[in-house]
């Protein structure tokens, strides 16, 4: 028998979702074969026997696992498989409850990912489970003695005042998208100092050269974010132990994509020395995948700083959180008209758009951030700039 883990498919989750299962409990599998679908934060992976055996499921569909815990065992035959099952073999309680002991009750079952959550959350103690009477828990059985009442009094008060709150509220879970996004933004805003900076920037001139060129504001300020890549590299660098930068090798700036279907991040590799037609191409590649949730892993690969797009209609400031391996982010607002004068008083509209950044202050300084903020401003409003990164 070979437990069979979850690997790491990439850094920024803990874990992912077990979307589901494409063999059967109890069937023959071939390594290299594909068994299960899971959602990561980003993307849709396969996850692949590492050997031939008898496949028995721990995790039920649906469930959120993480990174390198056992989701299933492989069995060198079904008759092994079945033994497995019908031993009285002590393995795992839930956790704080004597793990690995044995009681007069009985052996301690072995729980599911989701079922040893749900047992925790609902106070459901060893000994109730073993009430079960079987070898492997699930999360389904766990429900089963919530709803007969098996759970002790704090829980139950808990439970019980929750439900009893509003006869008419409505409850809503989580999609397993937004969960792992809920993940990363608590883990960014416990582990990262961010600080913030906006400055304004003048369209006038990007709005008289831009003409019918095909590309828009959005590919022209990841232009000029990658110019900068020279000259401020710790701000496309990835933190690592010990006060330590990993500094990137190119240009590679990631672009928010939600078209309404969950938040991408996709990457634009090596931006400043490609063509901003070629941004544009990808860019509305981006959009599809992310419409058809088709995106492959490689697309999120290498990202050295985001672009953040808050563009909507009315959208003034925005300040997302720095990712956890980002040391900065930047942040593109609508465009909106704004009243200013001339030299000799007379006032006159402008387009304007504000562009912020949100940096890990453990390594940038405001100083720096200003600077690169001024950079970018320049670059967006000089038509000689503007013709440079276009062309």
């Amino acid at each position: 028998m070979r437990e069979l883990l979850l690997p790491k498919f990439n850094n920024n989750d803990e874990g992912c979702v077990l979307v589901g299962w494409t063999v059967d409990d109890g069937a023959a599998v071939s390594a290299d074969a594909v068994i299960a679908e899971v959602e990561t934060a980003k993307a849709l992976e396969e996850l692949v026997a590492d050997a031939d055996g008898v496949l028995h499921r721990l995790v039920e569909a649906g469930a959120h696992c993480e990174f390198g815990r056992p989701v299933g065992l492989l069995f060198d035959s079904r008759q092994e498989r079945d033994d497995y099952l019908a031993a009285p073999v002590v393995t795992t309680a839930p956790e704080g409850e004597g793990e690995g002991e044995d009681h007069d009750g009985g052996p301690d079952p072995i729980l599911s990912d989701a079922a040893r959550t749900l047992a925790k959350d609902h106070g459901i103690r060893t000994e109730q489970l073993r009430t079960l009477g079987k070898r492997v828990v699930k999360a389904s059985d766990v429900q089963r003695l919530i709803d007969q009442g098996f759970m002790d009094q704090g829980a139950a008060s808990v439970a019980a005042g929750a439900a009893g709150a509003s006869a008419d509220a409505v409850v809503v879970t989580l999609s397993p998208r937004q969960r792992a996004v809920a993940a990363v933004v608590s883990e960014a805003h416990r582990t990262i100092p961010a600080a913030f900076a906006a400055i304004a920037v003048d369209l006038t001139a990007f709005r008289a050269t831009r003409g019918g060129a095909p590309y828009g504001l959005v590919e022209l300020l990841v232009k000029a974010i990658a110019a900068r890549h020279a000259d401020f590299p710790l701000f496309f660098a990835t933190p690592g132990a010990d006060h330590t930068l990993t500094l990137a090798s190119a240009a590679n700036v990631g672009v928010t994509v939600d078209v309404g279907t969950g938040l991408f991040i996709p990457v634009l590799k090596d931006a400043a020395r490609r063509p901003i037609a070629d941004l544009a191409d990808d860019l509305m590649d981006f959009r599809v995948s992310a419409l058809r949730q088709n995106f492959r892993e490689d697309a999120f690969a290498d990202e050295g700083i985001t672009l953040s797009l808050h563009n909507d209609p009315d959208i003034i400031l925005a300040a997302p959180i720095v990712h956890p391996g980002r040391t900065c982010v930047v942040t593109l607002c609508a465009e909106r008209s704004e009243v200013a004068l001339t030299e000799d008083g007379m006032p006159f509209a402008r387009p304007v758009t504000t562009v912020a950044a949100t940096y890990d202050h453990r390594y940038l300084n405001g100083r720096d951030a200003v600077r690169f903020l001024t950079e970018v401003k320049q670059d967006l409003e000089t038509a000689d700039a503007i013709a440079r990164l276009a062309g």
